[in-house]
């Protein structure tokens, strides 16, 4: 079962050295790697030319493409798909390294359950979470669940505690794979640029949608996370590209209900609430400006709601360019 490796990269030259370190290690082999460059590092480019001739010694391509299309990572994994020829096409984030196992163990999901269109694997924190878990349960954010891989109208996902087995999922991360059929039905959606906040949960419950329990997520996959600070969002513009894309992809991901309205703008609620609290109890830095922008981002949505209903972004998009 041929396996094609993608990675889109963003100026993360020693984060995307231990991926690439971590491929060379696993137990069984892709059958080729592309790495398609968001960013503008010399040093970036100079590792992939070195890794190219370790990888050529293990009998394994290494192709490279520059992203001149635009500074985004659904662009960015669409120009993948295109180099690729795997029947099986893995995804990976360049701050993600790899157990040594992984490969071999979603490609086991796909040849154990001949139904299976997308397999993740597993990242399991050892996190905290029990109060914050608990809040984010109220509100319907991010949280742990038993065995549970949901989304909700919030575009928020619950991901499985402690998972031991193989089981269905209805969303699946960036570190993700599919079977190459899916991509003559799907393509990433290029309306969401740069770091592409959603573009995970988007592309995987359309997929979901279509085709229900076709997704499955793997603990016997395992992966580490580095979440690099480099490459992505922060502050004001990631505020506003959370509130933005999540209401693009509220409407264009669920029917608007009236209980699927009420989960979507409680949990925004919700989020602004915290927020507050944090600022009356923690006094962080920049608590206040976080406040501001969301507030600022709530308001932004609500004179924009009929242009982000209709799918049209281009006038959000251009003040992210200009960023």
């Amino acid at each position: 079962m041929k396996t094609s490796t993608i990675i889109v990269t963003y100026n993360r030259p020693k984060d995307l050295e231990k991926c690439l370190e971590s491929i060379l290690t696993q137990s069984s082999l892709p059958d080729e790697i592309i790495i398609v460059d968001n960013g503008d590092s010399e040093e970036s480019r100079n590792l992939i030319n070195k890794k190219k001739e370790e990888f050529k010694k293990k009998d394994i391509p290494v192709k490279y493409i520059k992203n001149d299309k635009r500074n985004s990572l659904t662009v960015a994994r669409n120009l993948g798909l295109k180099l690729s020829i795997g029947k099986i096409v893995v995804f990976l984030e360049d701050d993600i390294t790899l157990n040594g196992a992984y490969l071999s163990e979603v490609i086991r999901v796909y040849k154990e359950y001949p139904e299976a269109l997308g397999v993740q694997g597993y990242y399991a924190s050892e996190e905290n979470w029990c109060f914050r878990d608990f809040i984010h349960r109220l509100f319907f954010w991010f949280h742990l669940k038993r065995d549970k891989c949901q989304i909700f109208p919030s575009i928020s996902t619950t991901y499985p505690l402690k998972l031991n087995k193989i089981i269905p999922c209805q969303w699946m991360s960036g570190v993700s794979s599919y079977r190459r059929q899916v991509f003559r039905e799907f393509q990433f959606d290029e309306k969401l640029i740069k770091y592409s906040d959603g573009e995970d949960v988007d592309f995987s419950f359309r997929v979901y949608q279509k085709y229900p329990g076709s997704l499955f997520i793997t603990p016997f996959a395992k992966y580490m996370h580095q979440t690099s600070a480099e490459g992505r969002a922060l502050g004001k513009e990631l505020i506003y590209m959370r509130e933005v894309y999540g209401l693009y992809l509220f409407y264009k991901l669920f029917k608007p209900t009236l209980k699927n309205k009420l989960i979507y703008f409680w949990s925004r609620f919700g989020r602004f609430l915290l927020t507050l609290a944090r600022a009356v109890i923690k006094h962080p830095p920049g608590i206040l400006a976080e406040l501001r922008y969301l507030l600022g981002a709530y308001f932004f949505c609500l004179f924009h709601i009929k242009e982000i209903k209709r799918g049209e972004l281009e006038f959000f998009n251009r003040r992210l360019v200009n960023n």
